[in-house]
């Protein structure tokens, strides 16, 4: 094995200088990697309040010890730092086959200091970091930038990019990744941040090899496991994550019109990905290392002769399809494109799309904010102009630019009303009025309102996890036990973000057994289901104590008052409504935290925090 796992290189981008930095075994085995390490490191070189866009705050990129390996669904990385959008912890996870090439290249962690004198991307190549010039590529989408990369360097690169959006710090701009296939790192705006940085992309390349101590074994409790896993993922191989559109109307988890509406059955089924694999389904994209290749392949709308580009996933048919009343898919998939090449979240920005649809309805928006832009619902051609502007930060665009929670603020009157968010973020596309569990989840992920931080909802719509004491699926609507519930999902996602594994892996089959024998097949390390389950706990922790020196407390764990208290007795969902703070108060006691959120000093000391 030519080294181990934890090589991070330290770029510090005023003096356009590298090191190498090894992790410390004992830290290693404390967090494993991924989002935990990212945390961790983040602590280490930060010991006061750095604003998010400051030089001096860090752009993080993390992969996991199971990261371009054998076991599958490990095709991924993952981005962290201080949000630009929320001022807490952000992070974002995404899969493709740039982990695997950073790895290969000799590293499995980045951390980006300071800010680049003029704009410049990095090269590594087989553990030889080189600073480059990217004034040529600066103003560039997505697509061009890595169409032009690879013009310089050959096909066989990896890159990692940012937008127009992300140059303009635009608060939710993402990190982009498999040039037009389009793998987005969206959440928290950290695109912003590298942007920020003035570094507009990072070329991996390299032949080395990614360490596993005992590949054989690895290899044979993989194969034993994988016909339970495609099996058990073959809807999502068949129609991706679009395949959920029409199930998750039906029982009312579906946004509709900013999240006013519970019913919207025949614009569900002309969004739905029946509907998309019947008429634009190219092919399937299959990250590194999955079998079931969820990912679905398009063609070009906005550039036709592009003969394939990453279609659209299920939250951004949802977000920009029917939480805008756009029913027209060819329209969406224009929408989507559009996203991936201006290099936007397109959860957030459908949020602030529909925000601007309800804005204009009421008549608080018009000519003077939006020119021609005729707003009404369902006008795909006018949300693709307010895109446009976002990205530019153009005139109305650039207050949208800075999320939901400030330009409702701004824009004052009952527009506070409309924005659907939580300290800045826009909740995605899963309604807590039809989950309980997640109007727990989405206050208390540290990354801001998330599904994929918990994964909760799964487990009380069809999935089981016996490990940690779910051996039936729960009742959606009940309150009773979810906190105690959404602690060891939380924990245990969190195990698997420092993993760096595509969480679908909990629905394919994977247990914690199976990681605890892949974990030493490529350490060493004998952990215990207890163990790991703790490595979670503590990374979830640490991210909360990030949190709390920035300001968060019970004032921040919160959802917006309509989907706490409107009803939306048409769908799937009836008149449910969560019982929201009898939910809260019971976390924090299972957390040890005090009432007002902040973990207790005995948590903390039993955690090694």
């Amino acid at each position: 094995m030519s080294r181990e796992y934890g090589r991070v290189s330290i770029v510090n981008l005023v003096d356009l200088s590298s090191r190498t930095l090894e992790i410390e075994p004992g830290i290693l085995k404390k967090f494993i990697g991924g989002a935990g390490l990212a945390a961790h490191l983040y602590s280490e070189f930060v010991k006061e309040d750095v604003p998010p866009l400051d030089p001096a705050s860090p752009f993080i990129i993390m992969t996991g010890p199971f990261t371009g390996t054998s076991i599958m669904l490990s095709g991924r990385h993952g981005v962290a730092g201080r949000s630009p959008l929320t001022g807490f912890w952000g992070e974002a996870s995404v899969g493709g086959n740039w982990g695997r090439g950073l790895r290969r290249a000799g590293y499995d962690g980045l951390v980006v200091l300071g800010k680049a004198e003029k704009p410049v991307y990095l090269s590594i190549n087989d553990g030889k970091l080189e600073f480059k010039d990217a004034s040529h590529l600066w103003g560039k989408d997505c697509f061009e930038t890595d169409r032009l990369l690879k013009n310089e360097w050959g096909d066989k690169i990896q890159v990692c990019t940012i937008g127009p959006a992300g140059e303009k710090m635009v608060r939710f701009a993402g990190v982009f990744t498999d040039g037009v296939h389009a793998r987005a790192a969206g959440r928290c705006g950290l695109g912003a941040l590298m942007g920020s940085k003035n570094m507009k992309a990072i070329v991996v390349q390299g032949q080395g090899e990614i360490p596993v101590g005992n590949p054989d074994a690895l290899k044979e409790s993989v194969k034993e496991l994988l016909p339970t896993l495609t099996g058990k993922l073959k809807g999502l191989s068949s129609f991706g994550t679009p395949g959920l559109i029409v199930p998750c109307e039906a029982i009312g988890d579906l946004p509709v019109q900013n999240w006013k509406r519970g019913k919207w059955t025949e614009g569900a089924k002309k969004i739905s990905g029946q509907e998309l694999s019947e008429r634009y389904l190219k092919k399937q994209f299959f990250c590194f290392g999955c079998p079931v290749g969820c990912g679905r392949t398009v063609g070009g709308m906005i550039d036709p002769t592009l003969e394939e580009t990453g279609g659209p996933e299920y939250e951004t048919l949802a977000m920009l399809g029917s939480n805008c009343l756009i029913e027209d898919l060819s329209g969406i998939l224009r929408l989507n494109e559009l996203v991936n090449r201006l290099g936007l979240d397109s959860i957030e920005t459908g949020a602030v799309v529909a925000f601007s649809m309800e804005l204009f309805e009421k008549g608080l928006i018009g000519p003077q904010e939006l020119g021609s832009l005729d707003l009404r619902w369902g006008n795909a051609r006018a949300a693709e102009g307010l895109i446009r502007m976002i990205a530019d930060r153009e005139g109305f665009g650039d207050l949208l630019a800075e999320g939901l929670k400030v330009a409702a603020e701004r824009i004052g009157g009952m527009a506070p009303e409309y924005a659907i968010q939580t300290n800045n973020m826009a909740l995605p596309a899963h309604d807590p009025r039809a989950y309980a569990s997640l109007a727990l989840t989405y206050p208390t992920s540290n990354r801001g309102p998330c599904h994929c931080s918990g994964f909760t909802f799964w487990f009380e719509r069809a999935s089981i996890f016996p490990e940690i004491g779910i051996d039936k699926v729960l009742d959606r609507f009940e309150s009773e036990g979810k906190a105690e519930m959404v602690i060891k999902v939380q924990d245990v996602m969190s195990l698997w973000e420092n993993l760096a594994l595509c969480k679908f892996s909990v629905l394919g089959g994977v247990q914690l057994q199976d990681i605890g024998k892949w974990l030493k097949s490529i350490t060493g390390w004998d952990l215990s289901l207890e163990d790991l389950i703790e490595i979670g706990e503590r990374s979830f922790t640490l991210k909360r104590k990030l949190n709390v020196g920035w300001g968060i407390s019970r004032k921040n764990d919160s959802l917006p008052l309509r989907v706490l208290t409107h009803r939306v007795s048409d769908g799937g969902a009836g008149d449910h409504l969560p019982p929201f703070n009898i939910m809260l108060a019971d976390y924090y006691e299972r957390r040890g935290w005090s009432k007002e959120g902040i973990p207790e000093q005995e948590t903390l000391n039993r955690l090694g925090i």
